[in-house]
């Protein structure tokens, strides 16, 4: 749930979306456009970009910061945003790409605890890669026109402090248009998570569901996919012995959330398949945020 809300920053007044601690059934949402793709760093020494082609589409990840690439943990928040201005779309509230947040309703979204102080210095870090990081796609994104556009996940984010301790006390920041483009239709261009995502500590393993996510859809639906071209989706800067290795302890652990995962064969190529479980329970957030 969303409220509009007056803020002072600088020497400016801005209305912005102010998210409300209490709310409690909030459901995870991400953009689907891109959800197929490896568009975050799966690990977080990777500092080289990202680029995935297939046919005439390709979607390119780079940076011009010094942190790398956003990883798929910075993706959290850009799904708590998301999921934030989903809601308020159902509520009927008018939507805007301004959203102020504080550490503390992020880290209750996404299931943390961070109880020191450095939890702000730690979604900074976020911030400043999701807006350091650059997707140059020709891909629709929330929109039925094909155009080629270059745009970052965040164009503009604030810190913000108090004036008389100097603490943090929120962040303000800008979504990208392609994500606000998506969200604001009459159908939502978003797909809901489980709430056991956010239980994932490897960026492999968020990549993979989501990947599942996108292709293998509804309950009951067996979506097969070898290897390689997982290895290739992905955008894992492992070879592919070692991109196997990770993805057979998946598989071998049998699911992944609400997906069940088996080893499979497409001729004679190893592969995956994921099939949605059935008569899942509904996870929702307990929260006080594309693609």
């Amino acid at each position: 749930m969303v409220s509009r809300k007056r803020f002072s920053s600088g020497d400016e007044q801005l209305e912005l979306f102010s998210i409300v601690p209490n709310s409690s059934d909030i459901r995870s949402k991400q953009v689907r456009d891109l959800m197929t793709w490896g568009v975050f760093n799966i690990s977080n020494r990777r500092k080289q970009g990202i680029r995935h082609e297939q046919g005439s589409l390709f979607v390119e990840i780079s940076t011009t910061g010094e942190k790398g690439i956003a990883t798929y943990h910075d993706n959290d928040i850009l799904i708590f945003l998301t999921s934030h201005l989903v809601q308020a779309l159902n509520n009927g509230d008018k939507l805007g790409r301004r959203v102020f947040f504080t550490a503390n309703e992020f880290f209750k979204f996404s299931g943390r605890e961070h109880s020191s102080g450095a939890r702000y210095d730690l979604i900074w870090d976020s911030l400043t890669r999701l807006q350091d990081t650059f997707i140059h796609t020709n891909i629709k994104i929330g929109g039925d026109k094909e155009i080629e556009e270059r745009w970052n996940w965040l164009p503009k984010i604030k810190r913000i402090k108090s004036s008389q301790t100097g603490k943090s006390i929120g962040f303000e920041v800008d979504v990208a248009e392609a994500i606000y483009r998506s969200i604001n239709q009459s159908t939502p261009q978003v797909l809901t998570l489980d709430r056991r995502y956010f239980e994932f500590r490897s960026g492999f393993n968020k990549w993979l569901y989501l990947y599942a996510r996108k292709s293998a859809g509804k309950e009951g639906n067996e979506w097969v996919a070898t290897e390689r071209l997982l290895h290739s989706l992905s955008g894992s800067s492992s070879n592919l012995n070692d991109f196997r290795s990770m993805l057979k302890a998946v598989v071998d652990s049998g699911e992944l959330a609400d997906y069940q995962l088996r080893h499979a064969y497409i001729g004679k190529d190893k592969a995956v398949a994921f099939v949605r479980k059935r008569h899942l329970p509904i996870y929702t957030h307990k929260s006080t945020l594309i693609l």
